[in-house]
């Protein structure tokens, strides 16, 4: 039922819940908002977002301390409010997409431009798609070339600008974006894919046949892929040239088949490796987090340029004692992206367990640099420069994260504590 309540109260309800989110007061984030949930307006959907991410916050702390139960409930009501995208931009705009409102989404993906990381492929494809619904197919075109030209060869850009051909029946500009896609990620079935139908849509059947079978190998569990296949090989036989198809490999009830099945989940979950990591130390992390370790060592072998990967394997060695490879590793994912706040953070909290506090200070401050201005990132640079006696900027470090959250009691902590 709608809520009784007047514009302005609600506005003012609303306006409370954010901040108590931002004061990291979750659940009583959750109580101010709900009221809002069902007034079927802009402020109504915000509120949904926020209440949304409170509960996703929420539900990670349970997940900390053990509470699964308690968890799982509140992560399902995240889930169920915002979706798995935690992200403000996309999720208004997929709003304005589903209800039909080309020109708010369009907005929405531009301001995201605005806000988000630009070294990021997803924010320019989305962007592309909302300017090619609402009608600017040239803009879609230049957004997608230019962030080619910011980005270097990203296999999603490739792939996004050679379904616009594609859906413009320019078949041989749709070929040549499919094929630089697939070189630039071979393991995209996508890329793949479509360059086969491409290929088929030119007549060139022995090239179809070829890639749809490469896309094949990589998703063997496609009847429809499977068909289209058999289909391409047919019409390459029936004009002389003769494809060899070799069956791709069963997946079979064995331990090394589980392990791929596993890493495959993994690449396409991410969100399961932080719930695995974020599990209580116990007696069993060392056979557990071993298993992790080898899942996603398989996961990298066939995505290698995938930085989220590296990531989660430096986590997952540094919770079974290796900390050189969890380094390597985190080092890894800075190099595949050199803005990811996550990656730097990781490498500095690694280096300053191994007390290389002038590693670990670069690093901390390279994470603040590319956007992970976050209280706890302050407090790790403060804590840093106390080790180097540096304590004005210690000082001024553990104000911004009191800043960014009053009620942060460690950096609070630490402040009294060099005052004193």
């Amino acid at each position: 039922m709608p809520s009784n309540e007047q514009p302005g109260c609600g506005t003012e309800r609303y306006t409370r819940g954010v901040e108590l989110y931002r004061q990291g007061k979750h659940e009583q984030a959750v109580a101010a908002l709900k009221p809002l949930l069902s007034r079927g307006d802009l402020v109504s959907q915000m509120a949904k977002f926020y209440s949304g991410m409170a509960h996703r916050a929420t539900g990670m702390e349970a997940l900390q301390q053990g509470q699964f139960d308690r968890a799982e409930r509140h992560l399902k009501l995240a889930v169920e409010a915002i979706g798995r995208d935690a992200d403000l931009a996309a999720y208004l705009a997929s709003i304005h997409a589903r209800k039909g409102h080309q020109e708010l989404c369009l907005r929405e993906m531009e301001h995201a431009l605005d806000r988000e990381q630009r070294e990021r492929t997803w924010p320019w494809r989305r962007l592309a798609q909302a300017q090619w619904r609402t009608g600017r197919r040239a803009e879609a075109h230049m957004t997608l070339n230019h962030a080619l030209r910011r980005l270097g060869e990203k296999a999603e850009l490739h792939l996004q600008l050679g379904l616009f051909h594609a859906a413009e029946e320019h078949f041989a500009e749709a070929k040549a974006c499919f094929a630089r896609a697939a070189e630039a990620d071979c393991t995209s079935p996508e890329a793949h894919y479509y360059l086969g139908l491409a290929a088929a849509a030119q007549g060139d059947v022995a090239q179809a046949a070829r890639s749809l079978q490469r896309a094949f190998l990589l998703r063997p569990n496609d009847l429809v892929l499977a068909y289209q296949l058999a289909l391409a090989a047919r019409a390459a036989d029936q004009s002389g040239v003769r494809v060899a198809l070799p069956a791709p490999e069963p997946i079979l009830a064995n331990g090394g088949s589980e392990v791929r099945q596993l890493a495959d989940y993994v690449a396409a979950e991410p969100d399961f490796v932080d719930a695995f990591l974020a599990l209580p130390e116990t007696d069993a992390d060392g056979p557990l987090f071993n298993l992790l370790v080898g899942v996603l060592r398989a996961a990298l072998a066939a995505h290698a340029g995938r930085a989220d990967l590296h990531l989660h394997l430096s986590r997952a060695l540094q919770r079974v004692g290796q900390t050189e490879p969890a380094v390597h590793h985190a080092r890894k994912a800075t190099e595949v992206n050199p803005r990811y706040v996550q990656a730097f953070v990781q490498l500095a909290r690694l280096h300053a367990g191994a007390d290389r506090v002038a590693e670990a200070l670069e690093a901390a401050q390279q994470a603040i640099a590319c956007g992970g201005d976050w209280p706890d990132v302050h407090l790790l640079v403060a804590e840093l420069m106390k080790r180097c006696d540096a304590m004005d900027g210690a000082a001024e470090h553990l104000r911004r994260a009191l800043q960014l959250n009053p009620n942060y009691a460690p950096a609070a902590e630490a402040l009294t504590s060099l005052a004193a």
